[in-house]
This record gives C-alpha cells, structure tokens and sequence, in this order.
C-alpha cells in the first residue's frame, strides 16, 4: 500500500511538473509573439516616415530648381505654417531644391513631433524584451534565433529613419531590402511557432 501511495505522489508531482512546463512554455510562446507584433508595429510606424523621406527626396531632386511653398505643402501634406517652420526658405518663400537639407526638415519635424523619439523608446522596451526572454526553453531557441534576427533588421530600418543618408537609390534599396527582411521573419516566426496544443 506504501509503494502504490509512494508512486501516486511521484506521477501527481510529475504531471504537476509538466504542467508547470506547459504553462511556463505557453507564457513564453504569448510573449515572444507579443515582441515579435511589436517590432512589426514598430517597424511599421518607422516605414510611414522612410516613405516620407523617399517622396520628398525624389521631389527634391525632379524639381530642378526652387520649389514654391504651396507645392511643398502638397507634397507633404504638412499644413503652410509646419512647412514654412521646418523647411528652409530663401528669396521669394521658395524652398531650396536641395534634398539633403528637405529631407533633414522632415526629420526636424518628426523630431518635433514626438514620432521619432516614440519609435525609439518602444525599440528599446523591445530590447528590454527580448533581453528577458534570452534563456528560451529547448523547443524555442529557433524562434529567439529569428527574434534576434528581425530585431537586428529592425534596428538597421529605425536608423534610416533616424538618420537617412545616401544617394536616393541607396537608400531606397535598403528601407526595401530591410522591410522585406523583416516581413519574412515574421512570417517565419509565425511559421515555426511551437503549438502547445500538441
């Protein structure tokens, strides 16, 4: 009677165990797709202002001269007085054709605007994130490898956007090269995903 006694607490207290390791897995697999949704987010808000830059820099360089101010406005969608505020304006309220100093106003306003460094603060929760979730169980480490690795791609597009630089070619193949980057590791995090239901 003792054994059997002795056995039924060794298979509850193993059953117990596994539990635990389920949940404990199930906790890990809701917070590495919770990290991997938001470097996606991230990225994402990072893509509307490296699209941004990419229009005015191609505006800049096929207007070939001074650009008026309402032709700015329209480009940017900024209103008259974010435009006049930000950019750079000579002689007759033109704005210079030079599209280094047109794509810095846009940074000078995102700067303003709060846009970069929001993009910034939520990549380092990620990093906080990620640094948490660094001892993943066995059946993880292939999802924190892809983690890593989008976040690193994820980085590399956030500093395009903090600091955009190049001809425009370069830089249009990279912000694409990076979002595609980042797009297929998400999707192959989803894909390889362990189903705890299993």
């Amino acid at each position: 009677m003792k054994r059997t006694f002795l056995f039924l607490i060794i298979l509850i207290s193993s059953l117990t165990l596994v539990g635990c390791g389920n949940k404990a897995a199930e906790e890990y697999k809701t917070n590495i797709q919770e990290v991997a949704d938001d470097i996606l987010e991230n990225s994402s808000k990072a893509e509307s202002l490296l699209n941004q830059y990419a229009s005015i820099w191609s505006y800049s360089i096929k207007s070939k001269g001074a650009i008026p101010i309402e032709d700015m406005v329209a480009q940017t969608g900024l209103d008259e007085g974010t435009v006049m505020e930000h950019f750079v304006i000579s002689y007759g309220d033109f704005i210079t054709d030079d599209f280094s100093t047109n794509i810095y106003s846009m940074v000078s306003y995102y700067t303003e605007t709060g846009e970069l460094e929001e993009i910034e603060e939520k990549s380092k929760k990620i990093k906080s994130k990620i640094n948490e979730l660094n001892n993943p169980p066995s059946d993880y480490e292939k999802v924190y490898d892809e983690i890593l690795d989008m976040y690193t791609y994820s980085e590399e597009y956030i500093g395009l956007a903090l600091n955009p630089s190049g001809t425009l070619q370069d830089f249009n193949d990279s912000r694409n090269q990076l979002s595609n980057d980042i797009l297929s590791k998400y999707k192959r995090v989803e894909a390889i995903l362990p189903n705890e239901d299993k």
